[in-house]
């Protein structure tokens, strides 16, 4: 459940004013660290005075039987709160408290819990790996450019499990797990992840698992099995995946039908894009949960594989697992809205991204709307938790809006979701600068699309600079998204006229995204499709016709191959470079093969029409313009005159909604009738 928390910090300094005396002292924030102080919070510790915040949150122990060493456990309570991190409670009083870090104490709203967690354990996990980076690049003074983008993109990876990780220890239950487990969990939170990998020894672990294994019980084999995951989480920390994978497999092997641990290791390799191996955990997983009949653990298990579906271009599976996943929440959230109501939006906006990307604009459109209204009304009453949410929800439906020329409609989305991301990655920008690189790059696209160009190429500039550092740390992750923005400013330096800068950018965009289609043609041969229908558009008009012919056939023979697989996504592509090369054909007087081009796209943009013609209705008017265009070069003119007629009234229904977009267009095709009745 999530909800608004009150996070409180308690920052504890320790100093030891004679022997067998110990003082402590400590303050309490408000909403994470950093927060304002916050009053009227009572903390209790046996053995010494009882103390209340004040109005700067401080508070003051005296231990006049107490000495450095010594373990205290403390209390910190107000009414209507509850502890987050209740395992930091027991604190040893050091024997050199200067220069210490403070003991922490987080407090929030009981139904906020689990959100507090999650981020806590998050943020440790993040400094842990952060510090495993920073000695590894110490370690290795002459490491070269390549080593250390690898150990920076080992730090991505560990940090993209831990995301994971931290929201099963969220799940933990205040109290839960065994004495070694919160012994090395204290370790690990005080940032000696060292120690608690010492505590965790692997024959330590394989005792307790054959222990657990004779005694039968599922407490024992559960406590065991977790005592496994949080070395498994550690040893990620430290990049050590082999070393975390075989940890996860104990776990597995100490209680084999135990979710969370196989749930574990398929988010494990999912997040390492290690796809077969995650595929099978969670065909595991999901054999598991039908068999406990436990619902929730059925729709996580298939949103995951959907997701990994819909990554791999695999779509119609992917909407099979998110439509079955969509009904189960639909249920769950009927009994437990506050529970499940978030789970509902983040499936329903899946399946609706889904669906944009295979042109279902109306379902995509549908399940966007009911995903922002449930978004709204969870960031109304929790904005720390679901803001991020909003902002994603918005952005969609705003390349939606885009597409389908609602243009102010389209604006607004951007426009307040980039807000959002902006302020979110103020205070945290390794969360949240991806998605204001993302945010920026869709509404350049749009902004070049209302011919907006100098806009659109401030806003990928930015994004592309943002994405570049990004890349330096974790080119796995970030190279794509650096070559999707090169390709969007190169054409808006095309539509400007400034063609080197074009063939640079293009040809940058093209090298990236060839390496990273040898390596994985099924997400990124699209890609490739797509520059080199970019890059030979601009060699044709710069009359380098075998190079844009070239261009045009291999883009042409990729598109065609993966519009058999999936025509509601690539068709579009292919009426797109058919088109090109038609128009380059012309130029060249192969008219028939103009011809034969231009049929074939209007075909299928007519099909196209039918079902979207908000999205398709221009593209045939562009298509209709062009057949008829060469129908007057070829002297067949009432058959020009009839196509620039068709052309003129669908441009005209067009300018109806976007006038800014398509008068020019109806201006065009008005003169070319005129010249030919001439």
């Amino acid at each position: 459940m999530h909800a608004r928390a009150f996070i409180i910090l308690a920052m504890v300094v320790v100093v030891s004013k004679v022997r067998g005396e110990a003082a402590l002292h400590g303050v309490v924030l408000a909403n994470e660290l950093g927060g304002p102080p916050m009053e009227n919070v009572a903390v209790s510790v046996f053995g010494a005075n009882s103390n209340t915040t004040g109005a700067d949150g401080e508070f003051t122990f005296i231990f006049p039987n107490r000495n450095p060493g010594d373990t205290v456990r403390l209390t910190v309570s107000k009414k209507g709160y509850v502890v987050v991190n209740d395992i930091q409670l027991d604190v040893t009083l050091p024997s050199h408290p200067e220069g210490r870090p403070p003991a922490t104490f987080l407090l929030c709203k009981e139904d906020d819990r689990e959100e507090m967690a999650r981020r806590f354990y998050r943020l440790k996990s993040h400094e842990a790996a952060n510090e495993t980076l920073r000695t590894k690049i110490e370690e290795a003074p002459n490491a070269s450019a390549a080593q250390l983008a690898k150990f920076r993109q080992e730090g991505d990876q560990a940090k993209a499990v831990a995301e994971t990780g931290a929201e099963e220890f969220a799940k933990q239950k205040p109290g839960g797990g065994s004495e070694l487990y919160r012994t090395a969990m204290r370790l690990f939170l005080d940032g000696k992840v060292d120690q608690a990998l010492i505590t965790l020894s692997d024959d330590k672990l394989r005792e307790l698992s054959k222990a657990a294994k004779e005694k039968k019980t599922e407490k024992a084999t559960e406590e065991a099995a977790q005592n496994w995951l949080l070395k498994a989480h550690l040893l990620t920390l430290q990049f050590r995946f082999d070393d975390a994978e075989k940890a996860y497999q104990e776990a597995i092997d100490t209680t084999p039908d135990n979710f969370e641990a196989v749930f574990a290791l398929a988010n494990f390799n999912a997040d390492l894009n290690h796809y077969d191996k995650a595929r099978s955990a969670y065909a595991h997983c999901l054999q598991l949960a039908r068999s406990k009949g436990s619902s929730e653990h059925i729709a996580g298990t298939l949103n995951n594989l959907a997701s990994l579906d819909r990554d791999q271009n695999r779509p119609e599976v992917a909407r099979r697992a998110f439509e079955e996943a969509l009904k189960i929440y639909r249920e769950l959230a009927k009994a437990d809205p506050d529970s499940y109501l978030s789970e509902v939006a983040m499936t329903l906006n899946n399946l609706a991204s889904l669906d944009g990307g295979q042109n279902r604009m109306e379902a995509a459109r549908k399940g966007f709307e009911e995903a922002l209204k449930i978004r709204r009304d969870l960031a109304k009453a929790n904005p720390d938790t679901y803001l991020p949410d909003l902002a994603q929800t918005l952005s969609n439906l705003a390349l939606l809006d885009g597409k389908q020329n609602r243009v102010e409609a389209a604006r607004k989305g951007y426009e307040e979701a980039l807000k959002i991301r902006r302020d979110l990655a103020k205070a945290n920008p390794d969360t949240y600068l991806p998605d204001v690189a993302m945010t920026l790059n869709n509404l350049a696209v749009f902004e070049q699309d209302q011919n907006r160009m100098e806009a659109a190429r401030k806003e990928d500039g930015e994004a592309l600079k943002i994405r570049r550092d990004l890349a330096k740390r974790n080119p796995d992750t970030y190279l794509p998204q650096v070559a999707l923005t090169l390709n969007n400013l190169a054409n808006i330096d095309l539509n400007q006229n400034r063609m080197e800068a074009a063939r640079k950018e293009y040809e940058e965009a093209l090298k990236i995204r060839r390496d990273l289609a040898q390596k994985n043609p099924d997400t990124y041969l699209a890609d490739v499709a797509q520059t080199l229908n970019n890059l030979a558009i601009l060699e044709g008009n710069q009359n380098q016709i075998e190079a844009a012919r070239k261009g045009y056939e291999e883009a042409l023979k990729i598109r065609r191959e993966l519009a058999k697989a999936n025509p509601d996504t690539y068709l579009p592509d292919v009426a797109e470079t058919l088109s090109n090369l038609a128009i380059l054909e012309g130029k060249e007087n192969q008219m028939e093969a103009a011809r034969k081009g231009y049929e074939e796209v209007l075909k299928i943009r007519r099909e196209l029409a039918k079902a979207n013609p908000d999205t398709y209705l221009a593209d045939v008017a562009q298509t209709v313009n062009n057949l008829a265009l060469l129908d007057r070069d070829q002297n067949r003119t009432e058959a020009a005159r009839k196509g620039l007629e068709e052309a003129l009234g669908i441009y005209e229904q067009c300018a109806e909604r976007n006038p800014e977009r398509f008068q020019s267009d109806v201006a065009r095709v008005r003169r070319e009738l005129q010249t030919l009745s001439r």
